[in-house]
């Protein structure tokens, strides 16, 4: 029987993990690993330390499990431990390396079951018998700062503190892997995947980030002097700011990222299609000026630069930028550079978006004053030009397949709109189709080029309203300057005329979780089956897979419509996720279901073409989205090979006939 060691490390470094990642800080000739803290098949606890090992009697030596095949090794956020063991415990202690299929990740399973990932909050909200030593992590955290006189503190009490604290998180570990159990098959299969594709990294075009920042530093100066003109104080004095902005004419509570990127007209990664938002009053013109300055100048979008020089490893790769199941619904979010959220380029030129070609010579000459010339606003430019900083080795090409509208798509098969998933199958524009039924004009008689603005309404109603958007936000988001009539209008449209049987899927899974919820058994609609499964609710989807909700409660919840005159008070069920960086109920409701499964699918269909892929000569270095990065050798560059493994279909996606369709490009940088 394979024996089961939980390990876990303690180092330390002159380079800051968060920034760089694991991979760029076990490079480092700084970092060193201050202990190993290990318990075999939850017998036998030990301590390995650059000066010898502290063990129980008979306990293994860690080499000698490492060298057997058949341990497992457990870590929560393994990618890390691997990091320090093949970059340093391999070559620096001359430990034998651990293949990734002797791996197993605790932080994996919280990704997947919908719980927090790190451990401390892992434990807090599972009520583990271990919690962690809040204090020991300090210590260890202070071994990598220099006190006032530059020096290290590293004392033997200092270190002894430290191989407590050490032993105590794997006490905490070990409880969490006998809380949670391991990753499903299939499952297990997607992270070693994703190990994968982190390992292997992506290229950093080190020149043009330099040029880029060069960009930035150069055209802030102007920006801020402007902003101090229209507001009298800097940008970093955030009560200040704040108390500006009131007294200009606009009530605001905070600076936060998100309410400003609402307020600026911006999207954000945790929009999740609530119904309720109410349109903002607009932004009085100094105000909007002000905050755009201050969002652009401090964003978090600029600061990408200085992280891309910071985790760039010695070979010009940058690594570990993905996260695993990042996402309830399984998709991956971003890491370090979050390659999720680079923006799109707001610079236009004859109405267009510019040649990215254009866009990286001009970053690449490094004045400021040439790129306004060109091309416009040079912190613009540049923050809309991040992403082509990733490039393809020498010898290799990116090749890249974006599934075209999957949410789409997928919402309207799982629904049984049949009909609309023929004309997306059949290529005609289902966004002039949309524009038809919401103008009232015949089909066939709007044209792109003629109706582009129709066009944008009905693209916008097709992609936003299939998760139960409610009109004012419909209005908020992309018709502001329309009246409450017209985006009841659209609204309306989609949900009797366009969709209607997209409507019953929202209440369809509604009824089937709330039931669930509130009598225990299993209940099924659309090919969901809701079922509690100890103290998540589990949604199995068509494609076998399952979504899990912690905590799930019944609870009686006031519709938004309640009047009362005319109260309206309904059974529901809410569960604990993380939204908005804190650990909160939400509200379940049927446009969020869907919107769930809808999601979790296309994830689905996107790792079904991500095995392919990696099976075919096309290794994969990220996904976004709803998009696959490869990175081939030239030789093997085949656009339409590669689109026809992308739209390969797994059976449960053709069974629902789910239209799908992607959009492949290939070249030397990536772009959108």
């Amino acid at each position: 029987m394979a024996r089961v060691v939980v390990l876990d490390f303690e180092s330390c470094s002159s380079v800051d993990l968060k920034v760089a990642g694991a991979w760029r800080y076990s490079e480092d000739p700084t970092t060193s690993v201050i202990c190993a803290g290990y318990q075999i098949d939850n017998t036998f606890k030990a301590l390995w330390t650059p000066a010898g090992y502290h063990t129980s009697i008979g306990a293994p030596r860690l080499n000698e499990l490492a060298a057997d095949p058949e341990t497992i090794f457990v870590a929560h956020n393994a990618g890390f431990e691997k990091a320090i063991w093949r970059n340093i415990m391999v070559p620096v202690h001359g430990f034998p390396d651990i293949l990734n299929s002797r791996w197993h990740d605790t932080m994996a399973v919280c990704a997947m079951r919908n719980i927090p990932l790190d451990l401390e909050h892992a434990a807090t909200v599972l009520k583990l018998p271990h919690q962690k030593d809040t204090e020991g992590s300090r210590i260890t955290l202070s071994l990598s700062r220099p006190n006032k006189k530059g020096y290290y503190e590293r004392t033997p009490e200092k270190l002894e503190r430290v191989y407590s604290y050490c032993l105590q998180d794997i006490g905490t570990e070990v409880a969490l892997q006998d809380s949670l159990g391991y990753l499903p098959s299939a499952e297990r299969d997607v992270w070693l995947l994703d190990q994968r594709i982190n390992e292997r990294g992506v290229w950093i075009d080190l020149e043009f980030v330099s040029a880029a920042r060069r960009i930035v530093a150069s055209a802030s100066r102007p920006l801020l002097d402007e902003f101090v003109r229209l507001t009298g104080v800097k940008p970093t004095q955030r009560d200040k700011v704040l108390a500006w902005v009131n007294t200009n004419g606009y009530p605001l509570e905070d600076l936060k990222k998100e309410t400003l990127a609402k307020l600026l007209g911006e999207e954000t990664e945790d929009d999740d299609g609530d119904t309720t938002d109410e349109p903002l009053p607009r932004l009085p013109e100094n105000v909007h000026r002000a905050l755009y300055i201050r969002s652009l100048v401090g964003s978090a979008s600029v600061k990408k630069l200085a992280r891309m020089e910071a985790c760039v490893c010695a070979d010009g790769r940058a690594r570990g930028l993905l996260q695993y199941h990042g996402a309830g619904t399984g998709r991956w979010a971003g890491r370090i550079l979050q390659p999720q959220n680079f923006p799109r380029g707001t610079i236009q030129l004859d109405k267009e978006a510019p040649d990215p070609q254009i866009v990286v010579d001009a970053i690449m000459t490094g004045d400021h004053e040439y790129v306004e010339q060109l091309l416009g606003p040079p912190i613009e430019v540049v923050v809309g030009g991040l992403r082509h900083a990733l490039v393809a080795d020498v010898g290799r090409r990116l090749v890249v397949g974006d599934f075209a509208g999957i949410e789409a798509r997928i919402v309207l098969a799982l629904a049984g709109q049949h009909d609309k998933c023929a004309v997306m199958a059949s290529g005609q524009d289902v966004y002039l189709d949309m524009a038809c039924d919401i103008f009232r004009k015949p089909r066939g008689s709007l044209n792109k080029k003629e109706h582009a603005v129709e066009r944008q309404i009905g693209k916008n109603t097709v992609l936003g309203c299939g998760f139960q958007m409610g009109w004012r936000k419909f209005k908020s988001r992309y018709c502001p300057d329309q009246p409450d009539e017209f985006a009841q209008k659209a609204i309306e449209t989609y949900r009797k005329m366009w969709a209607p049987e997209v409507p019953k899927l929202w209440r369809g899974l509604e009824d089937a979780a709330r039931e669930t919820v509130w009598s225990g058994t299993a209940h099924e609609a659309y090919g969901v089956e809701y079922a509690i499964d100890g103290r998540w609710l589990t949604a199995r989807l068509p494609s076998g897979r399952k979504l899990w909700y912690f905590q799930p409660e019944p609870c009686r919840k006031e519709m938004p419509w309640s009047t009362k005159e005319e109260p309206d008070v309904r059974a529901a069920w809410r569960y604990k996720a993380k939204k908005l960086g804190q650990w909160r109920s939400m509200d379940a409701y049927g446009g969020l279901l869907t919107e769930n499964v809808v999601q979790a699918l296309a994830r689905d269909l996107l790792v079904h073409a991500m095995f392919k892929c990696e099976a075919n000569g096309f290794p994969i270095v990220l996904t976004v989205h709803d998009e696959v990065v490869s990175e081939p050798l030239e030789r093997d560059v085949d656009e339409e090979a590669f689109r026809q493994i992308v739209v390969d279909s797994p059976q449960w996606a053709r069974d629902m006939q789910v239209p799908v369709a992607a959009e492949v490009w290939s070249g030397q940088r990536y772009r959108k």
